[in-house]
């Protein structure tokens, strides 16, 4: 079951719920009992181990992993 992430539009608080992606648009209860929390997009880090064994980020062309705002396809 997908976790999905919310915020309360009464108290601001960020939190996530498990539930089925039939569901994901649903309004959710926040943890302070607040109904009509709205679903947002979550941000999350991937990392992976480079030949050393030292932390590396994932998918990163020096860009912070993306093309926006960067120089990637430049000549």
């Amino acid at each position: 079951m997908p976790l999905y992430e919310y915020v309360c539009e009464r108290c601001d608080t960020r939190f996530e719920e498990l539930r089925p992606s039939a569901r994901m648009h649903e309004p959710a209860n926040c943890p302070s009992g607040h109904a009509g929390s709205r679903r947002v997009l979550s941000t999350f880090s991937a990392l992976t181990r480079d030949a050393s064994g030292e932390p590396a980020p994932v998918g990163g062309a020096g860009c912070g992993g993306g093309c926006s705002g960067c120089t990637c396809g430049a000549n």
